[in-house]
């Protein structure tokens, strides 16, 4: 009979853990985790070698996550060191940060020139590109060169 009233308990546990999201499950699960006497209350009915099971899979997982903050913290110690250079070499030879912002937007200017001729009728206005616009719908070339207006 406790067997069923533990297993109701249960039930009505996991029925509330399942609509949390993972996000949600994780923060639980972690809050738990943090307080010893919680810990206890948890473990009370487990066997040591099932704790010592649990531990070893924690620490394999903490072992990994170090080794990658590990990782990355090398890695974006060597792009500041890298970085670093550049700016000493750019130092060096006279160039400073606003002739590269300067080359940036020219480069970004000049990528896509804008369209120089316009067509203008009854206040609408065509680059020549795409699909004419209703005003310019039924008009042969010759009578659409009529509209051409050059682009300042």
């Amino acid at each position: 009979m406790n067997s069923l009233k533990s297993n109701n308990k249960s039930d009505k546990q996991i029925k509330n853990v399942d609509g949390l999201t993972a996000n949600e499950r994780r923060d639980v699960v972690l809050s738990e985790l943090k307080r010893k006497s919680k810990i206890r209350t948890i473990f009370k009915d487990c066997e040591v070698s099932e704790i010592k099971e649990i531990l070893d899979r924690i620490e394999s997982v903490f072992e990994e996550k170090y080794a990658e903050e590990t990782l990355k913290k090398q890695n974006h110690e060597k792009m500041q060191e890298q970085a670093q250079s550049i700016l000493s070499e750019m130092e060096e030879k006279g160039i400073d940060m606003d002739l590269l912002q300067e080359l940036q937007f020219k480069k970004d200017s000049l990528s896509v020139p804008p369209p120089k001729v316009k067509y203008m009728k009854d206040g609408a206005s065509w680059s020549g590109l795409g699909r004419r616009p209703t005003p310019f719908k039924g008009l042969s070339d010759y009578e659409l060169e009529k509209y051409r207006k050059l682009k300042d």
